[in-house]
């Protein structure tokens, strides 16, 4: 076999091998917890999720030192691009078995779209970073504003109407979303201008903002949501769609954020170190702001829902049931997210569960720190080994 396929392989299925093992052992404690409550198993759930994201950069960041280690034929190309595909594939097995109801087909999609919107991201972020002179022209700031607008398309979901031209839109079989989104409109004087619908094993509402239009997925429909309880979480996302064109633009502030970073070169050559220090500070405050800003308007939209229903109670036991059915923590960690606890949200609605508050979970099940410290070690002491 071509020296290049064959280190492409090994660097696949090594990747592929090497994410079965991990969440398998990162999945131990949610799986003994069969009989748990189910906030207890969605607390334990949630570090090992996260292990996913250490087991992609580790499985990079091996693919990149192993070959150099052990003084191989290497090639990045061979050894990088294969960890991906071989990553990618071998999640759906601990994604199969969190939520049986997934089938291939339904995850690749989902996959594809994902790994897509986000690799478009990334490419165009790299692309700029690596192609930023020290000393800026007006072709480069020309460069940023379009890499920049391409971002903007990207994560605001306006390329969406373009898609459907090309597929055929799916539609809800059950009527009463279409109902009930009707009803609240004309109650809210909210009038979206499409509701999307996506077949998907999890629970799921959004808002598209910047298309005034809203997102419902089979499984948000199947989770034993009375009517009231639906029209409660429609009531939620309306309440985004009548935010501010400030409150908009805001929103697209994380955006410029992630951008400004592209700028590292020219500000290090034009104000050395200082210069880094400040550019992580803006960053830095345009996040915080924006995710306050954020967090504001999810307050707002549940208030909307509360008042907006025969009951508070209602959209307390809406919410209940789709983090249930999301297998999503009762407690997260850190008071520093978009969306408040579940436990805090149901309080909000004069609701106090039927049970004590959920510790909030941990940051990563061990199996992902482990893994994550094997390639950095590797790497610490390829670089301090003495050399020929």
């Amino acid at each position: 076999m071509d020296p290049y396929w064959q280190l492409a392989l090994t660097s696949g299925l090594g990747a592929a091998l090497i994410t079965v093992i991990v969440m398998h052992l990162a999945l131990i404690p949610w799986r003994k917890s069969a009989d748990a409550h189910w906030t207890e198993r969605a607390r334990l759930l949630r570090p090992a999720r996260r292990v996913l994201a250490g087991v992609v950069f580790a499985c990079i960041l091996s693919a990149i030192i192993l070959p150099r280690l052990f003084g191989l034929p290497s090639d990045d190309s061979a050894s990088f691009w294969p960890v991906i595909p071989g990553y990618l594939l071998a999640s759906f097995v601990s994604t199969r078995e969190i939520e049986p109801r997934y089938r291939f087909l339904t995850w690749l999609h989902e996959t594809f779209w994902q790994v897509l919107v986000q690799f478009g991201m990334l490419a165009i972020f790299i692309w700029l970073l690596h192609t930023m002179p020290q000393v800026l022209q007006t072709r480069d700031w020309l460069r940023f504003s379009l890499g920049t607008l391409a971002v903007i398309v990207i994560i605001t979901g306006v390329w969406l109407p373009l898609l459907y031209l090309f597929l055929k839109a799916k539609k809800s079989t059950d009527l009463r979303l279409e109902r009930l989104v009707d009803e609240m409109a004309a109650q809210t004087s909210i009038k979206p201008w499409r509701v999307y619908y996506g077949e998907s094993p999890l629970a799921r509402a959004a808002a598209l903002i910047y298309l005034r239009s809203l997102v419902f997925t089979s499984r948000g429909l199947e989770v034993r949501l009375t009517d009231d309880e639906l029209r409660s979480i429609i009531l939620h996302e309306l309440a985004h769609l009548r935010e501010s064109l400030a409150v908009r633009l805001s929103r697209l502030v994380p955006v410029l954020a992630f951008m400004l970073i592209t700028f590292i070169h020219p500000v290090m050559h034009r104000f050395g170190s200082l210069g880094l220090y400040g550019l992580i500070g803006v960053v830095f405050l345009l996040l915080t702001l924006a995710k306050r800003i954020a967090r504001r308007m999810e307050h707002h939209a549940d208030d909307a829902a509360i008042q907006g229903s025969l009951e508070p109670a209602i959209y307390a036991r809406a919410l209940e049931k789709i983090y249930q059915a999301n297998q999503l923590p009762a407690v997260m960690r850190g008071n520093n997210m978009v969306h408040p606890h579940l436990y805090d949200r149901m309080l909000a609605a004069g609701v106090t569960p039927d049970y004590p508050r959920p510790q909030p979970p941990g940051r990563m099940a061990w199996p992902g720190w482990a893994v994550l410290l094997i390639p950095c070690a590797l790497f610490a002491w390829m670089m301090l080994r003495p050399h020929a």
